[in-house]
């Protein structure tokens, strides 16, 4: 990333509102947790993502200053979707969002044949 988009501020929202597509995000094998964010945007390993995560059918709104562990670029393998890993950070919020996140994906991530991380 160039100097003139790291100053930018960058916001993502990820509406997350069925156990599927959340087992599908879900990142268990990361430290803390993380779910994968689907975007064309740019990152590099260690950038910091600001995300507000809308989850469950209430949509439990948590804003999620996250950092990125992993990057799918754009054509890879696999017909692997571009984006990034986003790790929760360890503070109140992320630990809740990571906790709900956790929650919805229940046991259905160790059953699917694919997600859109690994």
């Amino acid at each position: 990333m160039d100097a003139e988009n790291k100053s930018r501020a960058w916001m993502h929202s990820l509406t997350v509102n069925e156990k599927t597509k959340a087992a599908e995000l879900w990142m268990p094998f990361v430290k803390r947790g993380g779910f994968f964010l689907a975007t064309e945007k740019k990152y590099a390993l260690g950038d910091s993502v600001f995300v507000l995560l809308s989850l469950g059918d209430e949509g439990k709104k948590f804003p999620v200053n996250g950092k990125v562990v992993w990057v799918c670029p754009e054509g890879a393998r696999g017909d692997r979707q571009q984006g990034v890993g986003i790790q929760f950070p360890s503070d109140a919020m992320g630990d809740a969002a990571r906790g709900e996140f956790e929650a919805m994906a229940g046991k259905i991530h160790t059953s699917l044949k694919k997600t859109a991380t690994l």
